[in-house]
């Protein structure tokens, strides 16, 4: 009888080590940001004229919170550089505003759209008053 007491109550204690130590693992969950983070390349079209095209490289860090600086976007055909300040993200959709430009002769207006898509790839979408800029990105 002892001897099954015993035993029942080792259970218990099992039972709410396991439950406890459970609860109070750390979560794996990761920033939602962090899908976006990475390295990004694809060819830009443009809507002003369809003979242009122009590539570019988006470097998105990890850890990126809405409100700040998170990366930049530098056209690789133009000479071009800008910082990207996280305004949002909406689901799969990074929204960002350019910060400043960090180097040639583009103004840093505006901002766009990063979204994911369902087979990996960005799609990035830029509108200005003159244009929009659009095309698919591949993490390299």
């Amino acid at each position: 009888m002892f001897t099954n007491r015993l035993f029942n109550l080792s259970l218990v204690v099992a039972f709410v080590v396991v439950v406890l130590l459970t609860a109070c693992a750390p979560s794996t969950q990761s920033d939602p940001a962090d899908r976006f983070a990475g390295t990004w390349s694809g060819t830009m079209s443009f809507t002003d004229d369809v003979n242009r095209k122009e590539d570019i490289v988006v470097s998105v860090p990890a850890g990126c919170t809405a409100g700040s600086i998170c990366g930049d976007i530098n056209n690789t055909t133009v000479s071009c550089q800008w910082e990207m300040t996280l305004s949002s993200l909406n689901g799969n959709v990074f929204v960002y505003e350019f910060s400043k430009s960090l180097s040639g002769e583009c103004p840093a207006l505006g901002g766009g759209t990063l979204t994911l898509q369902s087979d990996g790839t960005l799609m990035r979408e830029h509108k200005t008053p003159d244009f929009t800029a659009s095309g698919p990105l591949t993490r390299k």
